[in-house]
């Protein structure tokens, strides 16, 4: 198993056919190359919202 830690934000991807709201998460430019190996691949997301918000 390989882990990949960045910080990012959630966005709005518009609604689907059904109408239900979907959301998705920017990957940083920063770490694009690894971020292309996860395209189209299941992941576990842990969430951790910081402090300085």
């Amino acid at each position: 198993m390989e882990q990949i830690v960045f910080r990012s934000t959630v966005i709005s991807y518009g609604t689907d056919k059904y109408g239900n709201k979907r959301y998705g998460i920017t990957i940083p430019a920063k770490i694009r190359e690894k971020g292309e190996k996860l395209y189209g691949k299941e992941v576990i997301v842990i969430v951790i919202l910081p402090d300085d918000e």
